[in-house]
């Protein structure tokens, strides 16, 4: 398994439609959350978050490709709704 530190998310994208943030804004990705660092305070593990693709780092392991995304409102949309 794969510790994120800080305050970064470990999220395995999720197939959902894409979703325009705003004209100048990336599109929004859908992903669940897999690991979550020790100063994540608002997200937790299985959480499915939206959040921009924009700055963040991907990780390929196998045929599985995981996001770092830092608990961030510029990185971070939203929690989804169950």
């Amino acid at each position: 398994m794969i510790k994120p530190f800080g305050n970064n998310i470990l999220v395995s994208p999720i197939e959902k439609k894409q979703v325009l943030v705003n004209e100048q804004a990336p599109l929004c990705e859908y992903g669940k959350v897999d690991a979550v660092g020790d100063d994540v305070q608002f997200i937790k593990v299985g959480d499915i978050i939206g959040f921009t693709i924009w700055g963040v780092n991907s990780l390929q392991v196998e045929d599985e490709k995981y996001y770092f995304i830092p608990e961030d409102a510029r990185f971070v949309l939203g929690v989804l709704g169950e």
